[in-house]
């Protein structure tokens, strides 16, 4: 995975090891392209493929996971840009907004994207550079692809609704506030007057996840802003109740597709 900052948020090219990603989310909006191979995404409750000419925009906080389909000796590859949710509001005089379509096809706007991703040299063809240009206009050009896709698939946002079931909401509350281990799932049924299954199945159809599978990836989210805070690895993982480093190691490189460590020292170097 090779990261850069950009314009308060980072653009990566990314190729998961494994093809694809568990469930997982991310503070920021991700804007993505894939450049070789096809995904099969689950995005909250539904399902969906994505080709080589879409975009995929996920909100903040939304649960996505994904498998892979790619020819033969290849690998999955996609540029995705994680972009704060400052940016955004900044484009929409600060009303938060939802994309409420997570796949956009317009192959124009992602040769522009692709183009704009490319001036940072590192994405550029192999043995062909892209002409030199400062970050102020690559970060522009990047701003008017945002643009765009706001008005293709954005709506203003309204207040996330509570989950049906208020218990859910307390169940989301607990596991917010103590990312310190994984849930005991039991302990969260009692405690929300549920038998195991009705809490797996309720909270899956409030939150697009099971209560486990929700935590982990708050867990790995905070795990990441950790890193980029500079906090040792081993510290991390011990913060957030990870049975050691290399449980901790395994979950967040499938998940972000990148190992703790040089993700640590990527942030570090792009300050």
């Amino acid at each position: 995975m090779q990261v850069m900052e950009s314009g308060g948020g980072q653009l990566a090219v990314v190729r998961p090891p494994s093809g694809g990603f568990p469930r997982h989310s991310h503070d920021e909006y991700v804007i993505s392209v894939n450049l070789c191979g096809l995904e099969r995404v689950r995005l909250d409750r539904t399902s969906f493929d994505v080709g080589l000419d879409e975009f995929t925009v996920y909100n903040p906080g939304q649960v996505q996971s994904c498998t892979t389909q790619v020819p033969p000796e290849m690998s999955f590859v996609a540029v995705s840009w994680y972009v704060p949710a400052t940016v955004v509001e900044s484009l929409t005089g600060d009303a938060a907004v939802d994309f409420e379509r997570p796949v956009v096809r317009s192959p124009h706007l992602r040769a522009e994207f692709l183009a704009a991703a490319r001036a940072f040299r590192k994405l550029a063809p192999e043995g062909h550079p892209s002409p030199a240009e400062s970050a102020a206009l690559v970060q522009e050009r990047l701003v008017l692809v945002l643009s765009r896709l706001l008005d293709l698939a954005a709506g203003r946002r309204a207040r996330a609704p509570e989950p049906a079931d208020a218990r859910i909401a307390a169940v989301l509350d607990r596991l917010r506030t103590d990312l310190s281990g994984a849930p005991r799932l039991a302990e969260l049924a009692d405690e929300a007057g549920m038998s195991r299954e009705h809490l797996i199945r309720t909270f899956t159809r409030a939150t697009g996840a099971p209560p486990y599978a929700w935590h982990l990836s708050a867990r790995l989210a905070e795990g990441r802003r950790r890193l980029r805070r500079g906090e040792p690895v081993a510290d991390v993982a011990h913060g957030l109740g990870f049975a050691d480093q290399a449980h901790f190691h395994r979950h967040f490189t499938a998940a972000y597709a990148i190992t703790p460590g040089r993700y640590r020292r990527l942030s570090q170097i792009n300050i």
